[in-house]
Parts: C-alpha cells; structure tokens; sequence
C-alpha cells in the first residue's frame, strides 16, 4: 500500500482538519491540525504548508501551539482572514478541564505577518457567555465577509445541535456581536462541525460537518445579513468514513476553492503502517449551479500528467493494462454500464452504474479495510460523465458534478487500470501521473 503522493499530508504522524485556507499574494496559506506526537489523534496543534498551485506543497512546521502557561491544551479548528494590517487568526481553544472540549471552549484571536512567521494571540476571545444561554460543543469559527460587513459561524449545542451567526463590531475584528441561529441541520442527534460559508452575490451555501454520520453537508439559499432562507440542500462528497471537516479559500481567478479532510477507513487502526495517518483532500472548485452546488477538480492537477495509458478493445469491451500508483481515469457511462478499476487477481473496485445510482464495491486483502458499498445518486437517463483519481490508498471521484471519496487499500499491484465489464462505456482516458512535489 502507497501512502499518497498527489495529495498533501504531513511526512509522519496524524493530521486532520484543513484550518486557516486563504490565497494571497500568490500564495495558499494551509493550516492543517496536527500531532507531532505520533499516528493517533492527540496534542492538537496547527502545522503550516503554502502553495502557488494547489499541487505542489511546502511544508512549513508548525505555527499555532498550545499557551500550556495559560492552561491551554488543545489549538482546536478555525480560519484566518486577511485584514488591511496582515492576517487575523481565529481557533477554538481547548483548556485542560476534563470537559473542556464538551464546556470550556473559548474562540481565541490572534494577530499575524504576511508570512505567518509570527502569530500572536493578541488578547482578544469570544466566550460563550455571548449567547446569554449554555452551548456545549462550541468550535470551529469560520470568518466571511458580505455586503462589506464581517460574519463568522460557529457550531454547537444549545437544545440541539445548531450553526450560530455573529458579526464584527468593526473593522479590528477583535470585537463580536452575537445575532442568532443561522441554521439547524435535521439531524438533531448529531453534533455538527466545521461549519464554512462560501458567498454567491445575495446568495451564500452553508457547509458543515456532522460528527456521528461522518458526512458533510451544505445548504443554499438567500442571505440578507441575519437569516438564511433555505432553496437547496446536499452532500458535498458521498464517501462514507473519509472526506470530512472542510475549509474554503477564495482562490486566485475569485473562485471558491474548498478543501477536506481525507481520514483513514480502517476497522480499529488509525495508520496503514504505523507512520502516518490523514491527508489533505485533492482541492476542488465550487460552483452554485441553481440550488445545488457543483464540484470540480483544480487545474492545476494537469500539471501532474505523465503520460497517456493505451486502452484497447477486447471482444468489443474497453481494457487499459497497466501498473500504476497515480491515475486519471475519465469517461462517460450510459445505462447499466459496469467496469472494473484498479484490479488485479484478487482485489478491485467495482464501478456499478444501476439505474439511478452509482455503485461503487471494494475488494481487497486487506482485513480491517471499511469495504462498504459506497452509493452515488445519479442526475438524469443520459450520458454520465467520470473522472477518477488514484493516488496510493486514497481515491476521489466526480461524476456529474458531484462527489464521493473512498479509500483502496490494496495488497497487490494494480494490473488491469480500467475494464469495462457492461453496459454504455465510452470516451475512456487514462492518465498515468507524476508525484506531486511536497516537501
């Protein structure tokens, strides 16, 4: 099993949510939470990584460190902004009570240089004694800007789980008014996180993560600076125990660009071999399409292509034979089509099209691999269109717009790239890829 080399992952140890996205001046700042510890969840910190492209990284170290003198334990999620004066940084700080996560978060503001080189906590917080009501679970603040005015979200329980709105006092951003419940997901039973808002004119789309489904969600509708009138809802990746815990940055043409979280899907392990554990999603462009949003894998992505993979007909069925880490797999489906992906003798991805949904099956060696049917409603009776990327032990899909993640931890080498098995396929591409150069 090939950790991933196309998608961006510290070069040992655990790392989990994307925190701080933004572009400036050429660059993509990355934040990303972090143990320096070893492969489990634990001493959360945020490490650093900047781009020019979205492909290639530098890793930076880390830049936000619990104030163990002031009894913080945790540097829990959050986003950074760009300000006329350099960067403000906003995170959710975790102190060493033994419920602090569940009742003693404080949301901790700080200043930062272009660089980040520097990053002072500069006095300032929100407490939760804003509210004039208990919340529990209080985190992730995410800061955007609309109608000229500053806005940040945050999720937690008050009777239930809800995505609360506040807006800046003035332009320090140091000071915070509370304005109400923006949002409350039906899932009452579920605690929501990583709440992110991308703006489309008058209009905005609500991401945010829910913890016991494993699932991100987003929401679309009209915004006028205290209420969001709901017009469409979604899922933002269809994977099951993988993409999670989103951030976004306005990229380098005004394009929404959003980033994830990719986790192992093992049964009772964190690490595929003990080293590493986590890695970025690829990053995609988001595009509001009516009420429902679109996705799309980033240009720069091209830059990685190594070169074309021959695919032939046999008995009237397209093959691809080769071995590789790193693929592109592109093509249109049609009816009941059906195609293996990844396959050797004894393991391989299913690619079932079945109607109305997008079936996809795992089969490896691998004993404590999550192997469940991963589904993908499928738009309209035509022509569908696939692009797949094979990076190691991660995979990413977009079919129509939409998304699914999903992890292969497959045993053997790949043999067979793509087979078509049934049914419509044509169009089929493959694309062996470089390594991404992070370093």
């Amino acid at each position: 099993m090939q950790k991933p080399t196309i998608h961006f992952a510290p070069e040992k140890n655990w790392m989990n949510d994307p925190n701080g996205t933004v572009y400036a001046d050429g660059i993509y700042h990355l934040f990303y939470q972090y143990n320096p510890d070893g492969v489990e969840w634990g001493n959360i910190q945020w490490a650093y990584a900047t781009s020019r492209d979205l492909v290639g990284w530098k890793r930076e170290g880390l830049r936000l460190t619990p104030d163990r003198g002031a009894g913080e334990k945790y540097c829990f999620s959050g986003c950074a902004v760009r300000t006329e004066e350099g960067f403000k940084i906003f995170y959710t700080s975790i102190g060493e009570e033994p419920d602090a996560v569940q009742h003693h978060a404080r949301q901790l503001i700080c200043d930062a240089d272009e660089r980040f080189c520097g990053i002072r906590r500069n006095g300032a917080a929100i407490e939760a004694g804003i509210h004039g009501f208990p919340v529990s679970e209080w985190r992730d603040p995410f800061v955007f800007r609309f109608r000229g005015d500053a806005y940040m979200t945050l999720a937690g329980i008050s009777d239930v789980g809800h995505i609360f709105l506040y807006r800046a006092k003035d332009a320090s951003l140091n000071g915070w008014e509370y304005l109400g419940i923006l949002f409350t997901p039906e899932e009452t039973d579920d605690l929501p996180e990583c709440p992110n808002v991308a703006v489309f004119g008058d209009r905005i789309a609500l991401f945010y993560s829910l913890a016991k489904r494993n699932l991100v969600r987003y929401v679309v509708g009209t915004f006028d600076g205290r209420s969001l009138s709901v017009e469409g809802v979604g899922i933002v990746d269809r994977g099951t125990n993988c993409f999670y815990a989103t951030n976004l940055a306005t990229g380098a043409a005004g394009e929404t660009v959003l980033f994830g979280w990719q986790r192992e899907s093992l049964i009772g392990a964190s690490s595929p071999d003990g080293t590493y554990s986590g890695c970025l999603a690829l990053p995609r462009t988001v595009r509001l399409n009516g009420n429902r949003l679109e996705f799309s894998f980033t240009d720069g992505l091209k830059k990685l292509y190594r070169r074309a993979l021959d695919c032939t007909q046999e008995a009237g069925k397209t093959v691809c034979r080769a071995s590789v880490e790193r693929v592109r797999i592109a093509f249109r489906a049609a009816g009941r089509a059906k195609a293996f992906v990844q396959k050797n003798k004894k393991e391989r991805v299913t690619l079932d099209f079945d109607g109305d949904r997008l079936r996809i099956g795992r089969e490896s060696l691998t004993e404590n691999a999550d192997e469940r049917v991963l589904e993908l409603p499928l738009r309209g009776d035509g022509a569908h269109d696939v692009e797949l990327i094979f990076d190691g032990t991660i995979a990413e899909a977009i079919v129509d717009g939409e998304a699914v993640s999903f992890r292969f931890y497959r045993r053997g080498r790949a043999e067979i790239v793509f087979e078509q098995v049934g049914g419509a396929v044509s169009d089929v591409c493959a694309t062996e890829l470089n390594a991404a150069d992070v370093r």
